[in-house]
């Protein structure tokens, strides 16, 4: 199902964090005629993490943005969430190896988002949805993913990792 956003909705989703999906193939945000555009990104908040696409922000008078539009994406189910630290003399680095499912093998995965705020990272990730016209077997597609995560310059101590809505954690032992 494809939910939009309403314009009654604007003030829940501007008040929360917005968090752009980030690839190297990313489509860049775009602005003219007072509108912004962006092709997709996640809110994080109290209440979870959801997923959008054409996101749509139009200026007022003053300047301040207004969300117009977006369309919810649905999350991809997590099975698990596994980060490996490796710590030498010299760098540290975090991959996290996630399992899980998309709904249907006929959909696919959007660009994750990833961020950071104090000792938690969070990272969304959703899937495409299909037209009312396509049909797919109706079994579930399993997925595997390994991202790096950037940890230069945190301070040691153990960090939250959360995926969608599954939690873990890992610790860096050492100074930067």
């Amino acid at each position: 199902k494809i939910k939009t956003l309403s314009v009654a909705r604007s003030a829940t989703l501007s008040a929360s964090l917005l968090v752009l999906a980030t690839s190297a193939q990313a489509e860049p945000a775009i602005y003219r005629d007072s509108t912004l555009t962006i092709p997709s990104g996640a809110v994080i908040n109290s209440t979870g993490a959801k997923y959008y696409t054409d996101i749509v922000l139009k200026a007022d008078t003053t300047g301040k943005f207004k969300i117009t539009g977006a369309t919810e994406l649905p999350l991809v189910y997590i099975d698990s969430a596994n980060p490996t630290v490796v710590e030498t003399e010299s760098s540290r680095s975090v991959e996290i190896a996630i399992a899980g499912h998309k709904s249907v093998p006929c959909v696919q995965l959007q660009e994750t988002a990833v961020s950071r705020k104090d000792k938690v990272f969070n990272i969304v990730i959703a899937e495409s949805v299909m037209g009312p016209a396509e049909s797919c077997i109706a079994m579930l597609a399993p997925f595997d993913l390994k991202l790096p995560l950037d940890v230069s310059g945190l301070p040691a101590g153990t960090y939250k990792v959360v995926v969608n809505t599954v939690e873990t954690s890992f610790v860096l032992t050492r100074q930067p």
